[in-house]
């Protein structure tokens, strides 16, 4: 049974779409609508969908962004307002099911497994397998300090803890589980000191030198821009929020064309290959549709 309770909160957000049934395209098609979070990613992502359809076949897409959440983006998904979203493979942890319906895990292939299985089933969608890239928790320390003690791994990095300040945001540190408190447990050290602020206050503090370590998502564009070392989490502590693109049944069934679009791009973007993507958008300041086309014509999908 769904627990989610979908509050005021979509209700604020006026969605002007229509699903694919009820309109054609210029040439014929059908218009799909793309809903999008508020993350950089899957706008990059609806993006590269709506070019490659429209590239390929005789339909549109429309890409509606900015949804507050990837619960609402479901809701609509769930009453056909929208086609195709990006989704994590970590949502299935989110309350949406009951206790017993899931089972906790840091693999990442039976967490995507688990979240293909319940959301198909709950909101009659195919959840394709990895698009190829993850966005989920992490730690980051400065590339020169990394390469100069050989820092590649969490376990690692414990060697130095004691010394080292950790900057994050508040939340984790408070957080049961998979926050501050369990991954000392997990992986056996505490640093000299742990101080919450705001994300960017975090960065600043690292670019600075006042933090040695902060708490990053992997597709945050500020570890390559301050030249930063992301560690593999080599205890799986952190969940996997793998990113996978899904479709409405009804839309893949009567569209093959479609879905083989979709399914041509699944392991196509690598972790490192989105904050790249992600760095030109939001530190260069180029639009989602430049940098998608870019990268499809490099990796040879568009003309």
């Amino acid at each position: 049974m769904r627990k989610m309770i979908f509050s005021s909160l979509f209700a604020g957000v006026l969605l002007t779409v229509t699903g694919c049934d009820n309109s054609n395209s210029s040439e014929g098609g059908q218009v799909f609508e793309f809903g999008a979070q508020k993350n950089t990613d899957p706008k990059i992502v609806a993006q590269i969908v709506k070019q490659l359809v429209e590239d390929q076949t005789d339909h549109e897409v429309n890409i509606t962004e900015d949804i507050p959440a990837s619960p609402q983006v479901m809701a609509a998904i769930d009453r056909e307002e929208f086609d195709f979203a990006l989704l994590y493979s970590g949502e299935v942890y989110n309350n949406h099911f009951d206790e017993d319906e899931v089972e906790y895990s840091t693999d990442p292939e039976q967490t995507i497994t688990q979240a293909q299985a319940l959301f198909g089933e709950e909101y009659n969608m195919k959840w394709y397998d990895s698009i190829g890239f993850s966005n989920q928790y992490g730690i980051a320390i400065q590339g020169q300090f990394a390469e100069e003690n050989n820092i590649t791994t969490m376990t690692e990095l414990g060697e130095y803890a004691e010394n080292l300040t950790l900057g994050t945001d508040n939340s984790w540190i408070e957080r049961a589980n998979d926050g501050y408190q369990g991954y000392q447990e997990a992986y056996g050290y505490e640093f000299g000191d742990a101080r919450g602020m705001d994300v960017a206050l975090m960065y600043a503090g690292i670019e600075n030198d006042d933090l040695d370590v902060v708490t990053a998502y992997t597709v945050d564009p500020q570890i390559l821009e301050y030249d930063l070392k992301l560690l593999e989490d080599d205890q799986k502590f952190f969940p996997p929020y793998d990113a996978s693109l899904v479709a409405r049944n009804q839309v893949i069934e009567e569209h093959p064309e479609v879905s083989e679009i979709l399914d041509s791009l699944v392991d196509s973007i690598s972790t490192d290959e989105m904050t790249a993507l992600i760095h030109e958008v939001d530190i260069n300041e180029r639009s989602t549709e430049e940098v998608a086309s870019e990268f499809l014509q490099e990796k040879g999908l568009l003309e």
